[in-house]
């Protein structure tokens, strides 16, 4: 009997243990499967765009243009933002309007307006902080940084950024075969007789043209130099000269940007050009000091580069006629002109094509660039268009140079009707006027 129980107990008990264990391994599967999927519970999560604001220089007493920051919430759940502030040694000269709610759902994007107002002379920074419940981190900071000047902006001043084309260089010589004519071309820049501003009666330069709207208009060309290119650091580019121009002591609201030329001429070969990526970095550069540097309501005309690859035949054409006053080819090889597109050889035909199509491709890039920096004209408050037009004649980049367009010294650049050429053209295709 005892037997008999103590049997039918052990029975039981392995029973019991089974039914637990297979109990337990269901509850398990249950428990498993029903887990959720994808990662775990949903969390918000914040990113800002972009991730600092640099207004760069602005006067002394004057707010400059709002810029905004993006705020988004990337995550699967309610972003909370519970608070906006500003905090740093220069938070006062900064002011900011939280256009962002307390709760911002998944894919959501709001913003927060921000303004430089510096009240003294100097490098001012500061932050906006961000606080939520993040999982990538519940206190979010944008650096905020600017200068203040005391310079002084002025409604009718032009200012330029070039490089030969724009200081004149030989605009006057007519010859460079006689024993004298070294007193001409030897003398290089002609700045009275620039395009820009020169302040010969020959030429009738796009100041003068805004003179004859408004008497109190004013230009300069200091921050431009003879051998400027738009990329090479070494030969006062872009950037450099875009730094001058807003650190002057009267900022302009009108700047002129004539490079390019020389990106091409300062090259060995055709495979020493400039990439297309290279020459927009510095283009980039160039504007980015630019827009963020001058006053609100400025603008930026990027001038084309010009026909490179036709100034050959128009020199050969004016050495031709010239009676044997001028013997551009002697002066090129003599000078060191340009050889990349003025140099005689069985490759000319295949260089002059190279070089054609990398100009056009910089003025694509010029025009491009234009509108994507005229695209943040309501942020940065200065606009930008590039002057370049394929059509033929209708812009400095597809205007073909004549042999009466260069002068007779260099048989390169341009001559006084060149120069008054350029002004027309550029003129013509100037919006701000």
């Amino acid at each position: 009997m005892n037997t008999s129980v103590s049997g039918l107990m052990r029975s039981v008990g392995r029973f019991a243990a089974l039914a637990l264990l297979a109990s337990t391994m269901t509850i398990g599967g249950l428990a498993e499967a029903a887990k959720p999927t994808g990662g775990g519970k949903a969390k918000p999560i914040i990113s800002v765009s972009p991730s600092s604001l640099s207004f760069g220089n602005q006067a002394v007493n004057t707010s400059s243009a709002a810029r905004s920051l993006s705020v988004t919430n990337s995550g699967t759940a309610n972003l909370l933002i519970s608070n906006v502030t500003k905090t740093g040694t220069g938070a006062g000269s900064f002011g900011y309007v939280n256009g962002c709610p307390g709760t911002l759902a998944p894919a959501a994007v709001c913003s927060i307006s921000v303004t430089f107002s510096p009240t003294s002379a100097g490098a001012v920074s500061a932050s906006i902080v961000i606080s939520s419940n993040a999982s990538n981190g519940t206190t979010t900071t944008i650096a905020l940084s600017g200068n203040g000047t005391t310079t002084v902006a002025s409604v009718r001043r032009v200012e330029g950024a070039g490089d030969s084309i724009m200081r004149g260089y030989n605009a006057t010589c007519r010859t460079n075969t006689g024993l004298f004519d070294f007193l001409c071309y030897g003398g290089g820049d002609q700045p009275e007789n620039s395009f820009l501003e020169g302040s010969s009666a020959s030429v009738t330069s796009i100041v003068d043209r805004y003179i004859q709207l408004d008497a109190q208009v004013t230009g300069g060309k200091a921050a431009s130099a003879s051998g400027s290119e738009m990329t090479d650091a070494t030969k006062n580019n872009f950037a450099k000269q875009a730094s001058a121009i807003v650190g002057a002591a009267t900022q302009p609201v009108r700047v002129f940007v004539e490079l390019g030329g020389n990106d091409i001429c300062n090259r060995a070969t055709v495979n020493d050009l400039y990439t297309d990526t290279v020459w927009e970095t510095a283009v980039r550069a160039g504007l980015e000091t630019l827009v963020t540097g001058l006053p609100d309501g400025s603008t930026v005309l990027l001038v084309s580069v010009p026909r490179v690859q036709e100034l050959r035949a128009a020199g050969i054409a004016k050495q031709t006629s010239s009676g044997g006053t001028v013997n551009c080819q002697n002066f090129w090889a003599t000078y060191n002109v340009c050889r990349i597109a003025t140099a005689d050889g069985g490759d000319l035909a295949t260089r002059l094509s190279a070089i054609g199509a990398k100009q056009r491709a910089y003025n694509d890039k010029l025009v491009a660039l234009a509108g994507v920096y005229n695209g943040r004209a309501l942020s940065t408050g200065v606009e930008v268009v590039a002057e370049f037009d394929p059509t033929v004649n209708a812009s400095v980049g597809s205007y073909a140079f004549q042999a009466t367009d260069i002068n007779g010294g260099d048989c390169f650049h341009p001559s006084i009707q060149g120069q008054n050429k350029l002004s027309e053209i550029i003129w013509g295709r100037n919006p701000y006027k």
